[in-house]
């Protein structure tokens, strides 16, 4: 009897179809030709998985096998016992490159084409992107600023223009690889041949050769720098959020743009306010008569000092409002947050004697009878 196709996957016969094409790559990887040149019996296990594969993924071959198997051997299997499949190496290849949707250099990890003809990824590439900090004090953030950024990253060479050569002149075309970066490589496998192509050792997959390197980047085209930039910080911006520079980042390869710069913001601690989303906060201190009697204060703000009232009968630990006298909102700049004032009521540690005495009259007023001494 022909093994079962089941078996074959290393599955149970209610695998979903899922878990047969998982089975399957996961196979078809590891006794792939390719990767076991000096192994023949990969070859027939490859074919064998590819078999067991195709008539698990067809719903109505599936169906015959599961009702009725194989054919035993040396039988035509009658009118419904399911003939084995034999799967020759040149369509399981071509099974296995539909099943993964590419060629073998982008399965394989090492970066080669597609059957479409998709290179390496010799075309034009966006250069890294950079990062900075930026230390700016809490009234910045609340009206905006400019600021200076030293970033240091990668930029074109100057003395030859980003070609590497030296004086600027254009690198020769690799003659291993006529400038494509690739090299072909046909293998045989018993009768079948395929072909497989790889980046050009000669040139790196770069499809140029420097012969006389500059003298400045050493043939790299690039060289690292140091670079001030004047960035528009947003009003309301807050501690850990970014701005993107576009373009300050590392020289882009192969005419390629060049990266961004993304600039972190961090805002000093403030000695008076502290910041909750678009919302201040602080404290103040007040006497106990004018939190008794009630008054008017001048409290700080990010805006300037503005007058605030205490009314009558306000207890320690109040919480008090100021509207629109918070941070502005970086996403909607007429949205203003609200400067939230914790009222702290002040005890004189050492009172005076004078104090003393109206303090017992206050205390006979609210009904107070005990002695104190003055």
């Amino acid at each position: 009897m022909k093994k079962d196709y089941y078996e074959v996957l290393g599955l149970d016969k209610g695998a979903s179809k899922e878990d047969i094409e998982k089975a399957y790559r996961k196979l078809a990887l590891k006794f792939h030709p390719d990767r076991n040149p000096d192994d023949p019996s990969a070859a027939s296990k490859f074919t064998e998985v590819t078999a067991a594969y195709e008539v698990l993924t067809d719903p109505q071959k599936r169906e015959q096998y599961d009702q009725f198997g194989f054919s035993p051997e040396g039988t035509d299997g009658g009118m419904h016992q399911y003939q084995y499949q034999n799967v020759d190496m040149d369509e399981a290849l071509r099974m296995f490159m539909r099943s993964f949707g590419g060629g073998f250099g982008s399965i394989f990890g090492d970066g080669g084409p597609f059957e479409d003809g998709t290179s390496y990824g010799r075309g034009p590439a966006k250069g890294e992107d950079r990062v900075a900090s930026l230390r700016i004090t809490l009234e910045e953030a609340a009206s905006g600023v400019d600021k200076d950024v030293e970033i240091t990253h990668l930029v074109h060479c100057p003395e030859c223009s980003g070609s590497g050569s030296k004086g600027g002149k254009e690198p020769l075309v690799c003659p291993d690889c006529r400038g494509t970066g690739t090299l072909r490589v046909a293998k045989n496998l018993g009768p079948v041949q395929y072909v497989t192509t790889k980046p050009c050792t000669r040139c790196r997959g770069e499809g140029k050769i420097v012969s006389d390197p500059c003298t400045k980047c050493r043939g790299k085209g690039k060289v690292r720098t140091t670079t001030k930039k004047r960035i528009s910080i947003p009003r309301g911006i807050d501690n850990g959020n970014g701005v993107r520079v576009v373009g300050m980042g590392d020289a882009g390869g192969k005419g390629g743009p060049p990266g961004d710069l993304y600039v972190k913001i961090d805002l000093e601690p403030h000695r008076s306010f502290m910041r909750d989303g678009d919302n201040i906060l602080t404290e103040i201190s007040i006497s106990y008569p004018q939190a008794v009697l009630g008054s008017r204060v001048v409290v700080p703000t990010i805006q300037g000092p503005v007058e605030m009232k205490i009314p009558s009968g306000t207890q320690p630990n109040t919480m008090m409002r100021l509207k629109g006298k918070g941070m502005p909102n970086m996403r909607y700049p007429r949205h203003q947050g609200d400067q939230i004032v914790k009222v702290k009521v002040n005890v004189p540690s050492d009172p005076s004697h004078d104090e003393k005495k109206l303090l017992k009259k206050l205390l006979e007023v609210q009904g107070e009878k005990k002695d104190f001494t003055l």
